[in-house]
């Protein structure tokens, strides 16, 4: 057996990285995904959102919610994103402060839209939004850095739109989207120990390996909203898989103070990866009560068990052990299993307008996450979550609309057991405690 055996899994970092994700970073979904897309609908923690149809910025979640309005418009949302988790082991520490890693990494996601009509029953949109990301950093001498130390995922989806006005009930409407993902990680590669013929576990004698890899993928979504009755408004929309073919790069940096007999070499290779990105099915409903009260649902079904395995394929072989005569890892191509589970994210949210010019929205939510507690990695310390949700719309004019949401999240705590006595490193053995806060705000405007 190889003394190097964890060179295998890094193999496999630039998949891992890019379908895996956390909810230490950005992802604020299950897994990866990220919903903020509209600032209206977050007040609602996204109930009715595939039957909304306030404003443009509904057609991230049905396409056909652009035919309930006209004319041209335009919005741009901004989402300020704080997660926090905190891992921590009662297990020995192999050193000081080794089972303990926290991280607060803040990001700022914007989106765009834009909607014009081609006739008096068809109406045009674009949408420019950030459907997946993350970004996770723990700490560089953590015990678990052999298997993650930073992971930065991120998407842009342009997804122009077309819908229809049937009649005065009905709305159909299809769009495509040209997808890019970018993505890069770091992980620690151990020294191989000539004197005990192991991995040595000093974070001063590790060297570190980064991976990077990106691409432009295609896919399409569907969408039909219905009002049977005025006040009644039933949404139903499809959002379809995407498969990225990630090209990039594995870059070996070898630390400046190995020990003597411990020498390696940095090292860069090109490689080749593939990211499938999940399939959505979403209903929705939205119902006035009077004038002044509405009340809504949602619920999206998502295919996360599309990660059945991640591959990567190396140009060139990649070493990561140490000089001459001392056993090497050596990868070409290599694979992962994985055992993640389908998703619903369903949600209940209730609207009250005071006045024409203001509303107050408020909604709760329950996320699955897909992982398994048997695949739970460093990388996706996943866990299912609970949404609160509250926002508030203010219309000082008839073309302008300023929206604002604020969320909390609550995640189950996160158990982890990596045992790596075969590979002679340390065990990663704790809990995760994680939350998400989420301020959105929009400026939607009508010519």
């Amino acid at each position: 057996m190889s003394h190097f055996p964890r060179a295998r899994t890094l193999a496999v970092a630039l998949p891992c990285a890019l379908a895996l994700g956390s909810v230490s970073g950005t992802a604020t979904g299950a897994a990866f995904a990220l919903k903020e897309q509209s600032a209206t609908a977050l007040g609602n923690a996204f109930a009715g959102a595939t039957a909304g149809a306030e404003d443009i910025t509904y057609s991230f979640f049905n396409p056909a919610a652009l035919a309930w309005g006209s004319g041209t418009e335009v919005a741009l949302v901004g989402s300020y994103i704080l997660p926090k988790f905190e891992y921590e082991s009662d297990e020995p520490a192999p050193y000081p402060g080794a089972n303990r890693s926290k991280s607060e990494e803040a990001a700022f996601v914007p989106v765009g839209y834009a909607a014009w009509n081609l006739r008096d029953d068809i109406r045009m949109g674009i949408g420019v939004t950030v459907p997946y990301g993350l970004e996770t950093d723990y700490d560089s001498d953590w015990v678990g850095r052999y298997d993650a130390i930073n992971t930065d995922l991120m998407t842009v989806d342009i997804n122009p739109s077309i819908a229809w006005r049937v009649n005065e009930q009905i709305a159909v409407a299809a769009g495509v989207s040209a997808q890019y993902a970018d993505a890069s990680l770091s992980s620690a590669v151990p020294a191989f120990d000539l004197a005990t013929e192991s991995a040595s576990l000093d974070p001063a004698r590790d060297g570190e390996l980064d991976v990077e890899g990106d691409n432009w993928a295609y896919g399409f979504n569907l969408g039909a909203l219905f009002e049977p009755v005025e006040g009644t408004r039933i949404g139903v929309a499809y959002r379809s898989r995407i498969t990225h073919d990630l090209s990039g790069d594995a870059d070996f940096s070898a630390p400046e103070d190995a020990a003597p007999g411990m020498e390696r070499q940095d090292q860069s290779v090109g490689g080749e990866a593939k990211l499938r990105l999940p399939e959505t099915l979403s209903i929705g409903i939205h119902q006035d009560l009077n004038e002044r009260w509405a009340v809504m649902a949602d619920a999206t079904w998502t295919r996360w068990s599309r990660f059945e395995d991640l591959t990567v394929t190396f140009d060139d072989p990649l070493l990561l052990g140490g000089p001459e005569g001392v056993p090497n890892a050596a990868a070409d191509e290599s694979s992962d299993e994985y055992s993640w589970n389908d998703t619903w994210f369903v949600a209940l949210g209730a609207t009250y307008r005071p006045n024409e010019q203001w509303a107050l929205r408020a909604g709760v939510a329950y996320d699955e996450s897909p992982v398994s507690s048997c695949c739970r990695t460093p990388r996706i310390p996943d866990e299912d979550r609970t949404w609160l949700a509250f926002g508030a719309t203010f219309e000082p004019s008839d073309r302008v609309k300023l929206d604002f949401g604020y969320t909390y999240i609550w995640l189950k705590d996160a158990d982890i057991e990596l045992n790596h006595e075969n590979d002679n490193l340390p065990t990663v053995e704790g809990e995760y405690e994680s939350s998400v806060q989420i301020l959105t705000a929009s400026f939607n405007y009508r010519f």
